[in-house]
């Protein structure tokens, strides 16, 4: 078999088991890391890459920082802002979701997972409300709000202008395009989470989950002075991370940074810290990130755009045209890293629009989106990966809850896009 054909094959196998919910994350990873060695898909090096990932080392930093979090009295006083929306959980969640996607425009998704994962469950901990009802909403807000301005991950967003001007496009965006395409669809998302998607998200009680990160009678208070010293390192390290492009540090390296402060000056012990690493989640995401790779690698990308602009044909209707360009790596972000999906196909797509003669901007734009919408699968994207063992999701859970809202983005997309930057 070829290499493309034994990667949709781990595919497939690496989805029914995640669907079944009985196979623990690190022995699916392990599999996963084994098969693609064995078979000859990705060579050893880069098969264990993914526990040497630059996310794997920066969450993994973030659970340290989280852990000196619960034994400050910060959660204390994020309990007396919250305490008021204890049975209103609409609120708590729209809060949730509007801080994360702060976050996620100035960082990226990725970080904002990292740096709000502890923070909600130090308060959902506190507040008695099922961490599995916070953290979903939360990560799928920051999903969507990433990339909407120049900041963060978004400083890419020229690039992609660039590559659509060099397959034949004449109109360039300016850097405000991407906010105004994508501020009426961030408005949906956080209307979603807030109203609706609390009901579809399991019920768990947070004493069921075994992560070291429970409430904070299991650690010893601070002294005044180690206190003031962990609040200023938490601080400084969360802003950091925020403004790392102008800092021009990694923002891993400031994760790394931050959690090493904390154990020097004592806030956490060696054991503390290393204990409060979840290594479910540091496999599973070890394992996910290779396969994504995989995809990459053996062209299956390629293959599915491909067959994306034939299904075009000689059709000129916009919204077909729309409906196609967004589908296509919408479907496919889900199982592939949406950074990869979004570097195949804006080229795609731009040089298809230029051959039937259409503006390409819209359909740039939807692809762009559309990498944000990778949030109905764990492998979908890093942040997505990371809050599954800690929120204990199954893969049935990121269906139900992700897919009403990416069936609304889609079609809203599909109409707005084209009105803003017709095509004709």
């Amino acid at each position: 078999m070829s290499p493309l054909t034994i990667t949709l094959i781990i595919l497939v196998l690496t989805i029914i088991a995640f669907m079944s919910g009985k196979v623990p994350f690190s022995l699916i990873s392990t599999c996963i890391i084994l098969a693609l060695i064995q078979t000859g898909v990705l060579s050893p090096s880069e098969a264990f890459s993914g526990f040497t990932n630059t996310n794997v080392v920066m969450f993994c930093a973030m659970f340290v920082v989280g852990a000196a979090i619960t034994k400050t009295t910060m959660l204390d006083r994020a309990q007396v802002l919250v305490t008021s929306y204890k049975n209103k959980p609409k609120i708590l969640i729209l809060m949730a979701s509007i801080v994360a996607s702060i976050l996620a425009i100035v960082t990226s998704a990725t970080a904002t997972a990292a740096i709000m994962l502890p923070l909600l469950i130090g308060i959902a901990n506190e507040i008695g409300t099922s961490r599995s009802k916070l953290l979903f909403p939360a990560i799928v807000a920051a999903n969507i709000a990433t990339g909407m301005t120049f900041l963060g991950q978004g400083a890419s967003n020229m690039t992609w202008s660039d590559v659509m001007l060099k397959a034949g496009g004449t109109t360039p965006f300016n850097i405000w395009s991407f906010t105004l395409a994508r501020i009426p669809i961030l408005i949906i998302c956080l209307i979603y989470v807030a109203v609706i998607a609390g009901r579809l998200l399991p019920d768990i009680d947070n004493e069921l989950f075994d992560d070291n990160i429970k409430k904070k009678e299991t650690g010893a208070k601070l002294s005044p002075m180690k206190e003031k010293a962990a609040i200023a390192i938490i601080a400084a390290t969360i802003l950091a991370m925020i403004f790392a492009d102008v800092i021009g540090i990694k923002m891993y390296i400031l994760a790394c940074i931050g959690a090493c402060l904390l154990v020097i000056f004592g806030v956490l012990n060696e054991k503390e810290a290393l204990g409060s690493i979840h290594l479910p989640t540091v496999f599973l995401f070890a394992g996910v990130l290779p396969l994504s790779d995989a995809i990459k690698i053996t062209g299956a990308g390629d293959v599915v755009a491909e067959k994306m602009i034939m299904l075009l044909g000689n059709t000129t209707n916009p919204y077909i045209i729309m409906a196609v360009f967004f589908l296509v790596p919408l479907i496919l972000t889900q199982v592939m890293s949406n950074i990869a999906t979004i570097t195949i196909f804006v080229p795609l797509v731009s040089a298809a629009s230029v051959k039937i003669g259409v503006d390409p901007r819209a359909a740039v734009m939807g692809v762009l989106i559309a990498g944000c919408a990778s949030i109905l699968t764990p492998m979908a994207c890093p942040a997505q990966t990371i809050i599954m063992g800690p929120g204990g999701y199954k893969m049935k859970d990121y269906l139900k809850c992700g897919l009403p809202l990416v069936l609304i983005i889609t079609v809203f997309s599909i109409v707005w896009l084209p009105f803003i930057f017709p095509f004709y």
